[in-house]
């Protein structure tokens, strides 16, 4: 919005008990406002403002400020209205003469307008791509950065176990695994019910129903429980974290948390890292329990196998380096999801849309780091033998 001083005459047209209207020596209509642009003004005075600007005979107009003494949000809002009537309308508009409380408002609010997005063009997709590139690789190395901090404030926690937040961490334990189980069991038995369905249409066409035990025991133990774990835990535990640091964030409790000389690592991430650390093993075993009693329920039903026949095959086909291997994952996911909700928490923006994007992003970023950590550990479980 262009606010100038007042210059030139000008030639009165009409006058009327809110402004008056009149000719510049420049040919441009001048609004003189003769009351101050308030709530309880601006009202009427949009009626008769709104009807000029909409003349076509008028190429330019510019509002007189010299005799209003108060200008509140309303006042704002009718000149920010004129400017957008007159640019869709192709008319000139400018503010002359305005003191100096009411530019400053003026000069905020245009600062503080959102610009609209440009267009992208079928030109710039490379532009686009290469944007996109270095700022995942940007997220990536702030989030090696964020993971080097943490084992750091984590070795001076063990030197220095009296500060370690045992209270909070039995919290998190409980928000991230106790609550979690009902769940975890429900669709663990069900992908054991499913499971279990599936093989045995191929395997009950050679008489073979007894190796079913074998195949859900050996896809649970070695990866649908910790894979099926972090996705519930990353749904769950990654987000809330996320989403707590970034509320603590927008409401200005880590600046606190800062100025009181507290790490914020070793206070906020630490316990919660800890607490899935934790909680993910035991989540996992549970879940493999879940989903053995499922495919339990269908041999017995379905099958003609007994719980005896079904375990004792169990026991057969799972080594220790299945279960091992299995935790190990569990371990490592849990790990993974805790640091990188943490992380998207403290990349919160000071806006509250800034939490629910970051919780998204917490999201979306743990279940990609699940699926990759499993890849490499799947990868060297099977070069050293598991």
């Amino acid at each position: 919005m262009r606010v100038t001083a007042h210059s030139g005459k000008q030639t009165l047209l009409k006058r009327d008990p809110l402004f008056e209207t009149g000719n510049s020596v420049e040919g441009e209509l001048v609004v003189a406002f003769r009351v101050s642009l308030t709530y309880e003004t601006v009202a009427e005075i949009w009626q008769s403002l709104s009807s000029l600007i909409a003349r076509k005979e008028n190429a330019s107009i510019v509002l007189d400020c010299s005799r209003v003494s108060k200008i509140d949000g309303a006042g704002a809002a009718l000149m920010r209205s004129a400017q957008r009537l007159c640019e869709r309308k192709g008319v000139r508009f400018r503010v002359e003469s305005i003191g100096p409380s009411g530019k400053h408002f003026l000069d905020y609010l245009e600062r503080d307008e959102p610009k609209p997005a440009p267009i992208p063009s079928a030109g710039s997709a490379v532009t686009r791509i290469g944007a996109f590139l270095i700022k995942q690789i940007s997220d990536w190395r702030d989030f090696v950065r964020f993971c080097g901090s943490f084992f750091e404030a984590a070795a001076d926690t063990v030197r220095h176990a009296g500060r370690f937040r045992w209270q909070e961490t039995f919290y998190y334990i409980q928000l991230a695994g106790s609550n979690a189980m009902t769940i975890l069991f429900l669709i663990s038995f069900l992908l054991g019910v499913v499971m279990t369905f599936q093989a045995a249409i191929q395997l009950r066409q050679f008489g073979a129903n007894i190796y079913v035990a074998d195949l859900v025991s050996l896809a649970l133990a070695r990866e649908l429980a910790p894979v099926f774990t972090a996705m519930l835990l990353a749904g769950r535990s990654g987000s809330a974290f996320a989403a707590e640091i970034g509320t603590m964030k927008v409401g200005e409790e880590l600046d606190a948390l800062a100025v009181m000389g507290l790490d914020l690592t070793e206070f906020i991430t630490v316990p919660k890292v800890v607490a899935l650390m934790l909680a993910g093993p035991l989540l996992a075993m549970w879940a493999n329990f879940a989903g053995i009693l499922g495919g339990i329920a269908v041999s017995a039903a379905y099958l003609d196998l007994t719980a005896y026949s079904f375990m004792s095959e169990v026991y057969t086909a799972i080594a220790p380096s299945d279960i091992a291997g299995g935790l190990i994952k569990a371990e490592v996911f849990a790990i993974l999801i805790a640091l990188v909700g943490c992380f998207r928490g403290f990349q919160t923006g000071l806006g509250a849309d800034s939490v629910g994007r970051q919780t998204t992003s917490a999201v979306v970023s743990g279940l990609f780091l699940i699926i990759f950590a499993d890849a490499i550990l799947t990868i060297l479980f099977n070069a050293i033998g598991w």
